[in-house]
């Protein structure tokens, strides 16, 4: 975790692309710290690492795998708890590759616990089979209709066309899967907000973390 000195205004969910503490795509919360100061005030970054390839997916069957309720029942609370009496601020998710394939989905299976979804280079929103780690981590074709980003999209629509609650940005390496996203949001009619501002190598990088959380920022400040 990160801590601001100051009070803290919100939380940022710093989601992972590799297992354990990996660093082949860089070390996401150094990079955070590269950001300008107006970027991180006020804010605590947690970065949750987990065992097996991180697609917050919980397994159908191995009891012992289900990452998307250890982020939810356990993640969460403890960096809430870290904030002491503080009041509640509002979740935010943050992340790219796996991590904003995982932050999108996250947003529409928990309306009600995150607030915004800042994703760059986000995986698996064009039409083409799974990845082979995202079939192992859910375990059965079931499964895997069941966190099919597209389908949750499509599924929460409702829910999520209120309030602008998804930056969706790029470009770096998965630019088909960026305009795939932003044409089945407009589709949807679920407001976002859609850059192309952000080259950059497909790893943590603050040359598009800025422009992510920006983004973030601006969205908090919306009126709901």
């Amino acid at each position: 975790m990160i801590l601001p000195k100051q009070s803290v205004r919100r939380i940022v969910l710093v989601l992972p692309v590799e297992k354990g503490d990996g660093h082949k795509y860089g070390h996401s919360l150094a990079e955070i710290g590269r950001l300008p100061t107006e970027l991180r005030d006020a804010t605590a970054f947690a970065a949750p690492t987990f065992s097996a390839s991180p697609w917050l997916v919980n397994h159908a069957a191995q009891a012992d795998s289900r990452q998307e309720d250890h982020l939810v029942r356990v993640v969460v609370p403890t960096v809430l708890a870290a904030l002491g009496t503080q009041a509640r601020p509002p979740v935010h998710l943050l992340g790219f590759s796996k991590g904003g394939f995982a932050a999108l989905n996250l947003l529409t299976r928990h309306p009600g616990l995150f607030a915004v979804a800042s994703v760059w280079d986000a995986s698996l929103l064009i039409d083409r089979p799974p990845h082979p780690q995202l079939v192992d981590a859910a375990g059965s074709t079931a499964r895997l209709d069941e966190y099919d980003v597209r389908h949750n999209l499509r599924r929460n629509a409702q829910a999520l066309s209120g309030a602008c609650r998804i930056a969706l940005g790029g470009v770096g390496t998965l630019e088909a899967d960026w305009t795939a996203g932003h044409q089945l949001l407009e589709a949807l009619r679920i407001p976002h907000h859609a850059y192309r501002d952000a080259p950059a190598e497909h790893r943590w990088d603050v040359a598009w973390l800025a422009p992510a959380m920006r983004h973030l920022l601006a969205l908090e400040a919306r009126p709901r």
